[in-house]
């Protein structure tokens, strides 16, 4: 999976210790400038993540994309900024689904089990699957050689994203899935 293993073993030992000790308390809170709860930090046990969504957080996202010189970055941002931050209304449901080809790599793990593949149809269930729908934290954009790998944690527990590659004219989503304690 494109999910790099060394972060999600990092992630995963850090929950692992919480959990072992019965500290995982995970919890939104907000700052104190008060955003709005939809845009809240990711609070595990004393450790805060911040909001993929917040003005901040996407400028540097954006900013990362821009510096690594890739084709057709006006799409590319879009076709981020929707994954992580836009709500599954039909519009932006349809701009997903143009991302996915005719049948999309899923890759799914758990901690201690072997990854499920699934290669999967550009349906609306795999579209909403793909989309954060403004549930993101942690969020990071990096280069792997066949495309941009979008990362980040939807929840306390899990690392999930997208391989996105350049072909054909276009971005598409080669690869998905999640990696879950």
């Amino acid at each position: 999976m494109f999910i790099e293993r060394k972060t999600m073993r990092r992630f995963s030992c850090h929950l692992a210790c919480l959990l072992a000790a019965g500290l995982l308390g995970a919890t939104a809170t907000t700052t104190t400038t008060a955003a709005p709860q939809a845009l809240a930090d990711l609070d595990v046990h004393g450790n805060r993540y911040p909001h993929a969504c917040k003005a901040g957080e996407r400028k540097a996202l954006k900013a990362s994309l821009d510096g690594l010189k890739l084709p057709a970055t006006p799409a590319l941002w879009r076709a981020v900024d929707t994954l992580l931050c836009a709500p599954a209304t039909p519009a932006n449901v349809r701009q997903v689904r143009l991302l996915l080809g005719p049948r999309t790599k899923m890759v799914y793990e758990g901690t201690g089990s072997d990854p499920d593949v699934a290669y999967l149809p550009p349906n609306e269930e795999l579209v909403r699957e793909v989309m954060a729908k403004g549930q993101a934290w942690r969020a990071t954009l990096e280069w792997r050689g066949d495309g941009v790998a979008l990362q980040y944690a939807p929840n306390e527990a899990c690392i999930a994203g997208v391989l996105l590659s350049h072909r054909g004219g276009r971005w598409w989503i080669a690869e998905g899935g999640s990696a879950c304690d």
